[in-house]
């Protein structure tokens, strides 16, 4: 099965090194999605435009944009929020940390895909 693209490997993408330097970030994020659409259409993905929550009905770990792996928060005050599996205050940056919203996941660290046992 073919790796998930990652947003460095999208930075390596034509289209994207030739975007304008102001919407290459953007642009590396659309381009990481639409290669994991065509790469794995029988997984569930969202770019960071992707503003509606799954929900609980949704799944229950995401991968970002550089394969950090995600899980939703089923209880607690946080619940329905999403928090980073493994987060290290020295090799991430501190925001990944924090309990975050589905629009925050997906703005800041998409394009995300529904995690599978196979990505542990």
């Amino acid at each position: 099965m073919a790796a998930l693209t990652t947003l460095a490997d999208a930075y390596d993408l034509e289209r994207v090194r030739t975007a304008p330097v102001a919407g290459r970030d953007a642009m590396a994020q659309v381009a990481a999605y639409e290669e994991r659409k065509k790469a794995h259409p029988d997984r569930k993905h969202w770019s960071l435009v992707d503003q509606n929550d799954p929900g609980d009905d949704g799944p229950a770990e995401v991968l970002d944009g550089d394969l950090d792996r995600w899980k939703r928060l089923k209880s607690g005050p946080n619940r329905g929020r999403w928090r980073m599996v493994g987060f290290s205050p020295s090799t991430h940056e501190a925001r990944a940390g924090a309990p975050q919203t589905w629009q925050q996941l997906a703005y800041h660290y998409g394009p995300l895909t529904e995690a599978t046992a196979e990505d542990r």
